[in-house]
């Protein structure tokens, strides 16, 4: 028959919060994501330690933010690394590498970049998936690989199962579970003047992200939605308990190991939605999150990546009725945050293209 897991206690998972989320003075660490505006609008960038989705259409810009993302990781550290887990098949190493060889040219000299973006590109991983049972089998390899190199998040928990330690003075006969009741009784009470015992219990305690092996890891899937669908089309509650059973995995893989997770999700239209019912801040956009909203509620961020009128002649133009004219309107892509559960900062937006610029609701 099954047991109950072991507790663990509240002040192991404390410790483990603040090893892997923030510095030493008790700041997020981020990762900035080469966008000025956007960088801006998130205070920084996208906290290490968390679980982020970046809900787009197909062909947006949100690859330029994860190319953004990527760079930044191994510019920031020659020891961090990038997993990529793609399902899309649309994954360009090419671009990639162009990024690294411009980013590198600012600081660099002509010889040293092309060795350097080759590097680089040693450091990231890719993993090509099909279908959902692909992908859990490749988070399952990555957390693998982190326990290799680092400390098994779940020490803390078998630390508390092992067995309790009595420290005893030196002339005092312990006691054992297995000896008979009666030779127990035998051996007579303690001394009196004899100070009781003292059970210590060892905690371990979770590594630093900056110490040992434990470097900064950036996880970058793409795209939830294409692998998860066909279970909700087939099965629609079995596909939810197995969503919400592999985000609640990856959450705890993230914060054990102070990951920076970014998910891609597909955004789908139903229409012209009401006021309460849309996401976004902005009243012409009509986009909604795919895998419907208990997908959302195992994420730490959550940004939706679409394009907007620029000014208000492009935005009566798109809304008019003269389709010649609203083709010839100028759109810019805007990235805002839908929900934030550790800084606040959900309805702030920046614009990525067309010019630049920021706010916040």
């Amino acid at each position: 028959m099954a047991s109950a897991a072991e507790p663990i206690m509240a002040s192991s998972l404390w410790a483990a919060e603040l090893a892997t989320n923030r510095d030493g003075k008790g700041r997020h660490l981020h990762l900035g994501t080469g966008l000025r505006e956007l960088d801006t609008a998130l205070n920084g960038g996208l906290e290490y330690g968390s679980t982020g989705c970046i809900t787009a259409e197909i062909g947006s810009y949100a690859q330029d933010v994860v190319l953004g993302l990527i760079t930044n990781q191994l510019l920031s550290d020659k020891t961090a690394s990038v997993t990529v887990i793609h399902s899309t098949l649309s994954f360009d190493v090419r671009r990639l590498h162009t990024h690294f060889t411009t980013a590198c040219a600012t600081r660099l000299t002509a010889p040293e970049v092309a060795s350097e973006a080759l590097a680089m590109l040693d450091r990231v991983r890719i993993m090509k998936v099909f279908d959902f049972i692909g992908l859990t089998e490749s988070v399952a390899e990555l957390r693998d690989d982190l326990e290799s190199d680092g400390l098994d998040p779940t020490a803390i928990a078998r630390s508390q199962q092992q067995p309790r330690t009595i420290n005893a003075p030196a002339d005092t006969i312990q006691d054992s579970q297995d000896e008979d009741e009666d030779e127990m009784l035998d051996d007579g009470p303690l001394p009196v003047d004899q100070p009781p015992a003292v059970t210590t219990q060892t905690i371990h305690q979770p590594k630093d992200r900056h110490q040992g092996n434990n470097t900064s890891h950036l996880l970058i899937i793409d795209n939830i939605s294409h692998l998860a669908s066909p279970l909700l089309k087939n099965n629609h509650t079995q596909g939810q308990a197995l969503l919400a059973s592999f985000m609640r995995a990856l959450s705890h893989l993230t914060k054990a190991y102070g990951l920076c997770t970014v998910l891609l999700n597909n955004a789908i239209t139903y229409g012209r939605p009401s006021r309460e019912e849309a996401p976004s801040v902005f009243s012409s956009c009509a986009l909604q999150p795919a895998l419907g909203k208990t997908f959302t509620y195992f994420l730490d961020l959550h940004l939706l990546a679409h394009r907007v009128p620029k000014s208000a002649a492009d935005a009566r133009a798109v809304f008019g009725e003269q389709q010649q004219v609203a083709k010839e309107a100028e759109m810019v892509t805007v990235v805002e945050v839908l929900q934030d559960r550790l800084a606040g900062r959900v309805g702030r937006w920046a614009v990525v293209d067309g010019g630049g610029g920021a706010g916040g609701g």
